[in-house]
């Protein structure tokens, strides 16, 4: 199906360095998987790339923008991304504004430090299997076909947890090819927007909000806070309806909190 032939209104967004590679070096047609007034996605391939307006999570896949809403677009209307942009919904987005995707790198006692001022995370601990949570925090890949695709949420609680676990895992430089592994191999059983979302946090992306408490546990010296890390954990937490929760218990159990 052929995009709309009228003139596309130009938007500045932001992203990482990462996601403005993939526009510049995947050049290719797509279709919307995903509409809403705050967030638009669009499977290019085998992953998504996403526009979101002002104020909405964003996610390593997703250009945001200043737009306080995105115009109307049905789920399966074509888009297109040419020239390091995207074009989807009578929009023309481009990445020209870059934002950090880099993982601190975490020190050994990161994990008690959370421990100590976790929030409540049963919302997203009690719709999955004790013993899939207890296998990956070994490290071990058999619990990512536990995990993958269970629980509610635009992406399934399960993976939000698989995702934190292999970004916090990153920060501490713990072994994630098994897990990494078994993701690859599997994302097939999930959405195409969290599949994207798990090979993201392969890469070492997240969402701004989990990588600000990454760096509130990475802080040393006068700038190490309790009070800090605790004001981070809660805003990564009241994330979506179980989505920051779910990445914030798969960090406790990369980081053995």
């Amino acid at each position: 199906m052929p995009l709309p032939a009228s003139s596309p209104t130009r938007v500045a967004g932001a992203g990482t360095a990462a996601l403005r590679r993939r526009l510049q070096d995947s050049p290719g047609r797509g279709q919307v998987v995903h509409a809403g007034a705050q967030a638009v996605y669009v499977l290019l391939g085998d992953r998504v790339v996403g526009v979101a307006a002002r104020g909405a999570v964003h996610v390593p896949a997703t250009i945001a923008t200043a737009l306080t809403h995105l115009p109307a677009v049905e789920v399966g209307a074509p888009a297109e991304v040419a020239e390091g942009v995207l074009h989807v919904a009578g929009l023309a987005v481009s990445v020209d504004r870059l934002v950090a995707g880099d993982v601190p790198h975490l020190p050994a006692d990161a994990g008690a430090r959370l421990a100590a001022t976790l929030p409540d995370l049963s919302p997203a601990r009690d719709q999955l299997p004790a013993a899939a949570l207890a296998a990956l925090a070994a490290g071990d890949g058999a619990a990512v076909l536990d995990l993958l695709g269970r629980g509610d949420g635009l992406t399934p609680v399960g993976d939000d947890v698989v995702a934190g676990w292999l970004v916090a895992a990153r920060g501490l430089e713990r072994d994630r090819d098994a897990v990494a592994d078994a993701v690859r191999r599997h994302a097939h059983r999930t959405t195409a927007l969290s599949a994207t979302l798990l090979v993201d946090a392969i890469e070492g992306g997240c969402i701004p909000e989990f990588r600000a408490l990454l760096l509130a546990l990475a802080a040393r010296g006068d700038a190490a806070s309790p009070s800090g890390v605790a004001a981070a954990a809660s805003r990564l937490a009241a994330v979506g309806h179980t989505s920051g929760a779910g990445m914030l218990l798969g960090a406790t159990l990369a980081l053995g909190t």
